[in-house]
């Protein structure tokens, strides 16, 4: 009995340690031939369970915790906390998120109760991840951050890479890149340190988004690189056929068509045979390459499939972005209203889920599909993305505000005064500017006399010189400049 104790604590030592590849190698191979609820045999069969559950093996993953996930009550109170958790887990990634928070919450509430702060620390993270997949990601957030200040209080240095993997994730998908990359790029210096592979491929695919959103394909392209040789080696099917989409996704940026469509091929063959969830956001990137190839008839075809396939999925993040992209589709074949129409669809789905750098593309395409019919509309929508990307590496989604900006500018001043709230945050600076413009017109129409140009606003140059103290003088006096007087060489005689 006193070695079978010891060989377990070398396994949990394993886990701890992350190298889950020798804990699975070390695993008895019978562990699921004796009495489920001994000590031993439960501790065997959570660590197992984990192990699947890794994999992407629900199934095998629910067999190893079948004795425990209708008979939780039965478990020894000591071990039910680690049970509790591990079925949170098993029904969040089963597409139960409630059934998982409540399971994870009760975890937390076990463990504290019993003083087991490492218990306590991974009910914490569990709770932030069924967070996540309700789409609660404040909640979440505070959780991991919760989960980071434990286990760095515990110098459990592997659980804190990993606490630190599921942040940056989150962080990403809320819009705060920034964040989101600081903390990934921590979670990958961490499990360079340990046998992971599995965790350090997973957290080089999550740092895509952020990259991405900065304009850093080169790098995001090299993270997939490693992660596409992790995956096929642990043989992964969903986070392989993750990994060729993004990867198309990132060639798509940089305009590499050709082998953008080669991975698009593979991702395609790969998810007909397992039926993956993912397939919508691999139908989007499909599109995206149409549009880019001007082929719109398919374009329209593979959104439209992305669309009905994340409406299936139930995820609101697919339908969002593949309602975006069927957006600029739209636009390309000016098709305002109906661009119109799906994007305002796409920025309800966004907001559902508080994807705020998705939101804010698609208020930037919205501002272009709308500006000849409703540019005051357009203008508080472009005005609010540039308000909160002016001081943001964020190219792409500058590139999508100046193409809307260029088109409110290029309406007629002469019936629209359009002040944007970015750049004119006070109310004296639009008074100055609304003061600027008038004398601008003004002398336009008295074709640069300043005098006519005075008389029809019923005030003299300098009232408007001295009431503003900011237009220059040779826009109050255009024209050629006067040469000064010299004083005759007589005088100085």
């Amino acid at each position: 009995m006193q070695n079978k104790e010891l060989e377990l604590d070398a396994l949990e030592e394993l886990r701890e340690a992350g190298d889950y590849a020798r804990l699975a190698k070390a695993l008895p191979k019978h562990w699921d031939d004796q009495n489920s609820l001994d000590v031993d045999t439960m501790r065997m069969r959570m660590l197992a369970a984990e192990i699947y559950g890794r994999e992407g093996r629900l199934e095998q993953m629910a067999d190893a915790l079948e004795p425990y996930l209708g008979n939780l009550d039965n478990i020894p109170f000591g071990y039910a906390p680690r049970a509790l958790i591990l079925a949170s887990i098993y029904h969040n990634r089963d597409g139960d998120g409630e059934k998982a928070l409540r399971l994870a919450s009760t975890a937390r509430t076990v463990a504290e109760a019993r003083a087991d702060e490492s218990t306590a620390a991974e009910a914490i993270l569990a709770e932030g991840k069924a967070f996540w997949s309700l789409n609660r990601w404040e909640e979440s957030v505070k959780r991991y951050e919760e989960a980071i200040a434990l286990y760095s209080a515990q110098s459990r240095s592997y659980r804190l890479g990993l606490a630190y993997m599921s942040l940056g994730g989150v962080l990403a998908r809320v819009g705060k890149v920034e964040d989101a990359r600081t903390a990934l790029e921590r979670a990958i210096r961490i499990m360079l340190k340990f046998r992971d592979e599995f965790s350090l491929a997973v957290a080089r695919v999550d740092i895509v988004l952020a990259l991405n959103a900065m304009g850093e394909y080169e790098t995001s392209l090299k993270y997939l690189q490693f992660a596409q040789e992790a995956f096929d080696q642990i043989g992964h099917e969903t986070y392989r056929l993750m990994t060729l989409t993004k990867t198309a996704e990132v060639l798509l940026l940089l305009k590499d068509y050709d082998r953008a469509q080669t991975y698009i091929s593979r991702a395609l063959e790969m998810a007909m045979a397992s039926m993956s969830s993912g397939i919508s956001s691999l139908y989007d990137v499909k599109g995206r390459l149409s549009i880019a190839r001007s082929e719109f008839e398919k374009a329209e075809k593979a959104l439209r499939t992305a669309v009905d396939l994340a409406e299936q999925a139930g995820s609101h993040i697919q339908r969002a972005e593949a309602r975006r992209s069927l957006g600029k589709l739209y636009l390309a074949q000016n098709r305002p209203a109906e661009a119109a129409t799906i994007l305002r669809d796409g920025i309800d789905d966004a907001i559902h889920i508080h994807a705020r750098l998705l939101e804010l593309e698609m208020k930037a395409l919205l501002s272009e599909a709308i500006y000849g019919t409703a540019p005051v509309e357009a203008c508080k929508l472009i005005s609010e993305v540039e308000s909160e990307s002016e001081d943001r590496n964020l190219p792409e989604l500058k590139k999508v505000s100046q193409a809307a900006r260029r088109q409110i500018d290029s309406l007629d001043h002469e019936h629209y005064f359009i002040i944007s709230d970015a750049r004119m945050p006070t109310l004296a600076e639009a008074r100055v500017a609304m003061l600027k413009w008038l004398w601008a017109r003004a002398l336009y129409r008295a074709k640069g006399n300043a005098r006519e140009a005075a008389e029809q606003l019923d005030v003299t140059p300098t009232y408007i010189r001295k009431l503003t103290k900011l237009i220059p003088r040779d826009l109050l006096r255009p024209g050629r400049k006067r040469p000064k007087r010299r004083r005759s060489s007589a005088a100085s005689v």
